[in-house]
């Protein structure tokens, strides 16, 4: 078979070695002694698989993943920007803030394609050892939640990310280590009465 030199990737002595080399798609193969009839066959086999792989450029390292941290700067400035109404903040963004710091303190370097449901039940572990209540935490569970779907539609998370926290149940009642909330009790009547004449009929 003609040797393939021309164009195409080159035949060359290596230096140091003195073995024959060629480099294709950004990777040295070593092919023997250079000269050599073996080590132009070797050349001329991976010349023709390179050719049947429609002539691959180098690969790039793939770019460093996304943070569950980076991800969560992301949303603070979406947040502040969306929760607003008529120039002025709503204070929906200001919920956020606790359960944003807890994110940070355990998950903030890692990768968001790591953060799944055991992530999510850890922190609800966390969120009930600082004392939060039942229905807090689940409120809290909803907003992470929503942080990862929002990243999602950005397509800064992947969405089997937000399927996986999907599937993560709140806590239920007496089932659970959470504390539960003081029930809200009736207004007393002499307030109500005292109320009354300053409200529209």
């Amino acid at each position: 078979m003609p040797s393939l030199t021309h164009a195409f990737p080159k035949y060359r002595r290596h230096r140091g070695s003195g073995q024959a080399v060629v480099t294709i798609s950004g990777k040295d193969h070593y092919l023997g002694p250079h000269g050599t009839k073996v080590s132009k066959l070797l050349y001329d086999r991976l010349i023709l698989e390179w050719l049947a792989a429609g002539r691959p450029v180098a690969q790039q390292a793939p770019p460093a993943e996304i943070t569950v941290k980076a991800v969560l700067a992301k949303w603070v400035v979406y947040s502040e920007r969306h929760y607003r109404f008529n120039g002025k903040s709503t204070g929906t963004a200001e919920t956020y803030k606790l359960v944003l710091k807890l994110l940070r303190e355990l998950y903030a370097t890692t990768p968001v394609s790591e953060f799944g449901p055991l992530a999510l039940k850890a922190l609800m572990v966390r969120m009930v050892q600082e004392g939060w209540s039942r229905r807090y935490v689940n409120d809290n569970v909803g907003r992470i939640k929503r942080i990862f779907r929002w990243a999602a539609s950005e397509q800064l998370v992947p969405a089997l990310v937000v399927q996986g926290l999907e599937t993560v149940s709140g806590l239920q009642q007496g089932r659970s280590d959470a504390r539960e909330c003081d029930p809200v009790a009736p207004v007393p009547e002499a307030t109500v009465e005292a109320t009354l004449p300053h409200l529209s009929p």
